[in-house]
């Protein structure tokens, strides 16, 4: 996984293909974005690339109160979307979220929104 934070003010999130998340990588992401955020709340753009699996602490730590404006998810395979859907069901978002097959689309989201 890498984090970054885009030229347009938005916090770029890439997953290798395959990715299994755990805790620690869920974390990990938390505590960077907040480095690379300062703070602020941002909005965050997510390359699932066809990730394998999210544990399910994971999610509860990603479903925890963080500063974000916006979260968009992009993704390229059923997996993908099953994932988002899966996880978008079981957890209530501390900001809006989206999914996009689309990575133009999911840009334009998180800069016009």
């Amino acid at each position: 996984m890498t984090i970054d934070l885009s030229c347009h003010g938005y916090l770029h999130v890439r997953w290798t293909p395959g990715a299994v998340v755990t805790e620690v990588e869920a974390t990990a992401l938390k505590s960077r974005a907040a480095e690379l955020s300062s703070g602020q709340a941002l909005p965050m753009l997510v390359e699932m690339a066809s990730m394998k699996s999210i544990h399910r602490r994971a999610t509860e730590i990603f479903s925890a109160p963080w500063p974000l404006e916006r979260m968009a998810l992009v993704g390229a395979s059923p997996v993908d979307e099953v994932l988002a859907c899966f996880y978008a069901s079981r957890h209530t978002h501390s900001c809006p979220t989206r999914f996009f097959t689309s990575l133009d689309e999911a840009m334009t989201w998180l800069t016009v929104f």
